[in-house]
């Protein structure tokens, strides 16, 4: 009877001076990364906690990638490990999701033993992140909403104060989006977007509608600066 030939499952060797090379340029790598995401964190609202994890997800992959690169069993069995993961923490910035994965990319790289590639895609990407910022800094600044929030005490005593408020926001606003109106007997507030504006347009919003309700409040957030949700 012809015999049946199982493949070797055996572990592969993994050079130990090569690991150490990899894990190096691993912690190198990360910490640019690392250090590259705190600096982003000072501009936008980002996770800082983040920043942190960043070196030990690029290591952990390294490893992992050592290991499993040249034996089929231990690849099968990674993949039958990943697929019962369930990650449970949201990402709510996207940023936050491209450096992950270029941490784990650095870490699939080195692992590989692909330093040339992580050395010249790493500080290549970082370097894309920076320009992409600063080309679009200022047209970034001036596409946001902000949040108009909007306060009158005493609204019994005029009929249209809800097209009168409106009115005044349009002399200063190009765009109103009026989202919420709440009237009670003696007070009227109402909540809307309106289109991005600086900071003198702003000042004489707030002084227009304070002089006109003196009673009034008035709130402004800009919610093109906040996390999604």
């Amino acid at each position: 009877m012809n015999s049946i030939q199982l493949p070797n499952f055996s572990l592969p060797d993994v050079s130990l001076s090569s690991l150490v090379i990899n894990i190096v340029l691993g912690i190198l790598l990360s910490l640019l990364l690392t250090w590259h995401y705190s600096r982003r964190c000072g501009l936008k609202i980002l996770r800082r906690d983040l920043g942190l994890v960043l070196p030990v997800i690029c290591l952990t992959t390294l490893l992992v990638i050592s290991v499993v690169k040249s034996s089929l069993a231990l690849s099968l069995g990674l993949v039958g490990a990943l697929s019962i993961v369930r990650f449970r923490t949201p990402i709510k910035e996207p940023e936050e999701l491209a450096y992950i994965f270029l941490s784990i990319a650095i870490g699939l790289a080195l692992g590989a033993d692909q330093r040339e590639t992580a050395l010249v895609a790493a500080p290549v990407i970082l370097c894309m992140i920076s320009s992409i910022d600063f080309i679009f800094k200022d047209r970034s600044s001036k596409t946001g909403n902000l949040l108009l929030s909007l306060e009158v005490q005493d609204s019994s005593k005029s009929k249209n104060l809800i097209e009168e408020i409106v009115s005044l926001i349009g002399e200063f606003c190009s765009e109103i989006n009026v989202q919420r109106i709440d009237q009670e007997q003696n007070s009227l507030s109402i909540i809307c977007l309106i289109n991005s504006l600086g900071k003198e347009q702003l000042s004489k919003l707030s002084n227009s509608f304070l002089e006109k309700f003196p009673n009034g409040r008035l709130s402004i957030i800009d919610d093109h600066s906040f996390p999604n949700e």
